[in-house]
């Protein structure tokens, strides 16, 4: 009896471990060419997605693709692409600007990964980047970051939407 439970207890054990191993293992990933039509469309949309970030990243642009690899999701529901990417955008700030903008003018270059998540019901569902790109000048004066002289024309910063909820009305008076 004592002999037959503790050979169950290793087995199960055993059974354990190998099941563990099995989960943990990462998703082997695979070398793709930079030029794989797959990549170039996750790289477009990571693109899109990095503009979207900030008001500074507007003008973002994508000077190589420098490495890209896929492997299975860790949920076996789609493909990430781990794309190493040379990242270049000047910005000024141009108007319009978002309300709670953060934009910073100035320059960057630098190399980003980036992961694209694909699902297999044929959509991406997002990106993760290993860092922000960090502009080298100010940030601009009509944000909320700015620490100069220079004034704010917040006219000049919006969109005609927002430029209508700010309109001047003439108040009647009571």
């Amino acid at each position: 009896g004592r002999l037959l439970f503790m050979m169950k207890s290793v087995a199960l054990l055993l059974l354990c471990l190998l099941a563990v191993g099995v989960l943990s293992e990462r998703p082997r990933r695979k070398q793709l060419s930079t030029s794989d039509n797959d990549v170039v469309k996750a790289t477009n949309f990571a693109l899109e997605e990095i503009r979207k970030l900030t008001d500074s990243y507007r003008d973002m642009r994508v000077n190589a693709v420098l490495s890209a690899e896929s492997a299975r999701s860790a949920f076996a529901d789609g493909t990430n692409y781990f794309l190493k990417l040379e990242l270049q955008c000047t910005s000024v700030c141009a108007a319009p600007l978002s309300p709670a903008s953060t934009c910073r003018r100035g320059n960057y270059k630098g190399v980003n990964e980036v992961i694209v998540f694909w699902k297999d019901d044929d959509h991406y569902d997002g990106i993760a980047i290993d860092e922000f790109p960090q502009m080298d000048g100010e940030y601009h004066p009509c944000t909320p970051s700015y620490k100069g002289s220079e004034k704010c024309n917040p006219a000049e910063h919006r969109t005609p939407e927002q430029a209508a909820l700010f309109a001047d009305e003439p108040r009647s008076e009571l």
